[in-house]
């Protein structure tokens, strides 16, 4: 599974920062200033401290996961987590929609779902949904990057994501966890979809000063024709992306992908910044 750098940085986490990003620069999305972000400035810096950036993953292993088909449980965690292709049956796990669910847990909040598809995908019109238990199933509202083919869900492999709920209580499923859960099902049951791995999305320490710096290029790029104290704004989210990246990097070390899977395992999340390859780091000022 290759990282991908919309897991990291996506133009809602600059909105959040700056409501009106988008519509006062006319920019349907920013993603060559957040590539470049990345490429330009993240990706050096990581490599002159022994990082490898192709590394850096947001995905971590799932701790349980449970189907739910007809009325019994199954409990297919092992599946999720290793790369044997295809062993992971959704035609089958959601063989009757609506009702028919994919339970999936994890001991740290989590604002997303990787599935890993590769040729095996499916050709039927669906819709996905997921929910959240917060003493109740209660809907997320979700950017299904698995639709390849607009409409169909799992035509393709992606990330699936939400932004993450203030309220979002632990519960045991099937007798596992507590965890946090979200409960997958879809409209219409997918044609032949396997995936291999399916991972937990989480937020990257790296996600601020990248946010940070992203923003900075834009308000620096500014077009003189849109007035504004853009000048002023570059300046302040410059320092506020390499004050950011200086704490961020003495945390980074659990988020790299050392053991080649695709997705960061129990071990590889307790990782220091010297076990993952990298080291302590100040920035240097120029």
């Amino acid at each position: 599974m290759s990282w991908h750098v919309n897991d990291l940085l996506t133009d809602a986490d600059l909105v959040a920062y700056e409501s009106a990003i988008l519509d006062r620069f006319g920019q349907v999305d920013w993603q060559m200033r957040r590539t470049k972000a990345l490429e330009d400035w993240l990706f050096p810096i990581l490599k002159g401290r022994g990082f490898d950036p192709y590394k850096l993953h947001t995905r971590y292993d799932f701790n349980a996961a449970q189907s739910f088909i007809g009325s019994g449980y199954a409990d297919i965690v092992s599946a999720t987590k290793d790369t044997t292709p295809d062993d992971v049956d959704l035609a089958a796990i959601f063989a009757t929609a609506g009702s028919d669910a994919l339970f999936l847990g994890s001991e740290q909040p989590f604002m997303g779902v990787s599935f890993r598809l590769t040729d095996a995908v499916s050709a039927i019109d669906s819709v996905l949904s997921v929910a959240y238990w917060n003493g109740g199933w209660e809907p997320l509202e979700i950017a299904d990057g698995t639709e390849r083919t607009s409409g169909k869900t799992f035509s393709g492999g992606g990330s699936v994501t939400w932004t993450l709920p203030t309220d979002w209580s632990w519960r045991s499923v099937n007798s596992s966890g507590p965890f946090y859960w979200v409960k997958v099902t879809v409209s219409a049951t997918p044609t032949g979809a396997t995936a291999t791995q399916i991972g937990a999305i989480r937020s990257s320490a790296l996600r601020a000063p990248v946010t940070f710096r992203t923003l900075q290029l834009i308000f620096q790029e500014a077009p003189t024709s849109a007035d504004g104290p853009w000048r002023e704004k570059a300046e302040f989210y410059k320092e506020e992306a390499d004050l950011s990246l200086q704490r961020a990097l003495d945390l980074v070390g659990g988020e790299f992908d050392t053991d080649d899977s695709g997705q960061i395992s129990d071990e590889e999340s307790g990782q220091t910044a010297e076990e993952s390859g990298g080291g302590p780091y100040v920035l240097e000022r120029y």
